[in-house]
């Protein structure tokens, strides 16, 4: 029996790296197999078909995201450098959710994506967010402006450079520019606030 549990562990952990690295629409059970020695035959045995594969993996990825949002708890204590050197130790969990960022016309892999993203956000990045660049706003506005920091990140993340000099770097350019757009009137008139004469 505990063979058995191994194998579907290493089909889950295989799959998972696979799906971060080329993306859903390439996920090969018969390089899965060939990668991890074990033949199709226990894939079905364990799984039964690709979706509940799939689901095994996303579910793989929540409960890595759940680590990242208690590290980030207690090991973030500034916006740069921290999170990104956090981020940096979590190479294919990034990569992973780059895949379901690019995926999101997926109703299950846009619900995680958001989950996750929300969920830190809430735990950690916003305080570090708002002391960084010295931010007011109320919890929405500060968590839009996250958001639209970090689809623009996620867009824009070059995979096969995850330092985190790179990271935070990409960060800051993404940061100034939704900086700049906060300043302009056309910002305070979205969010209904009288304009300064």
């Amino acid at each position: 029996m505990q063979v058995s549990n191994n194998t579907k562990q290493q089909w889950i952990e295989k799959g998972y790296e696979h799906f971060a690295l080329y993306g859903p629409e390439n996920l090969s059970i018969n390089k899965i197999s060939k990668k991890i020695g074990s033949p199709r035959a226990s894939f079905y045995h364990h799984f039964g078909d690709i979706e509940v594969f799939i689901e095994e993996l996303l579910d793989m990825h929540w409960q890595i995201n759940t680590q990242f949002f208690s590290a980030g708890a207690l090991e973030c204590k500034n916006l740069f450098p921290d999170l990104y050197l956090l981020l940096e130790q979590y190479p294919i969990p990034l990569q992973f959710t780059k895949q379901l960022f690019l995926n999101r016309n997926k109703p299950a892999y846009n619900y995680l994506f958001t989950k996750t993203y929300t969920v830190a956000a809430n735990t950690f990045v916003l305080k570090l967010f708002s002391k960084q660049f010295d931010l007011h706003y109320n919890d929405e506005d500060t968590y839009n402006l996250w958001l639209t920091v970090g689809e623009s990140w996620y867009s824009r993340l070059d995979t096969n450079n995850l330092s985190a000099a790179n990271m935070q770097q990409l960060a800051e350019e993404i940061m100034n520019s939704v900086l700049k757009f906060v300043s302009s009137d056309l910002y305070s008139k979205m969010r209904g606030i009288p304009l300064k004469n």
